[in-house]
């Protein structure tokens, strides 16, 4: 489906969350350059990457990245917290990687943060971090120290 003919205000947070794993598997870096509120405020961290403050340099990233063509990521788990104005969704992402002609299924922990604006959900923040030997692991109860 083009970009144009999906609708450009997202009534939930998970609509905009789908639009944008959609727009990543398909190349569509418009579709998810629109995705994003148009402030300073907003950041992207991208695995093992910078933290990237701004919308110019956000949507810098994602143009550069989607230029190389498609990421084969989905959403697998998703734990959310959501107020009136205010979503928060951590997630489990699996990806598709090739390394020659071998592939398999890496797991990226990301978080994504949006806010209802006048002109529906927006994305503020995608953080994502690549799971320990990429995999996913949930702890309850953590033993030891977190940081």
């Amino acid at each position: 489906m083009s970009r144009l003919a999906k609708p450009l205000l997202f009534a939930s947070s998970d609509e905009c969350e789908q639009a944008f794993y959609e727009a990543l598997e398909n190349a569509d870096a418009d579709a998810a350059v629109d995705l994003w509120l148009d402030e300073a405020e907003v950041c992207c961290v991208h695995p093992n990457g910078p933290r990237l403050l701004g919308h110019a340099a956000v949507t810098g990233s994602w143009r550069a990245i989607l230029a190389n063509g498609p990421l084969r990521v989905r959403a697998a788990t998703k734990k959310t917290l959501e107020t009136p104005t205010i979503a928060l969704h951590n997630v489990v992402e699996e990806v598709l990687v090739t390394q020659g002609r071998t592939q398999k299924i890496v797991q990226v922990i990301a978080t994504n943060a949006y806010v209802k604006t006048p002109s529906g959900w927006k994305m503020v923040l995608h953080h994502a971090s690549p799971a320990p030997e990429g995999q996913a692991s949930e702890v309850e109860s953590p033993s030891g120290p977190l940081h």
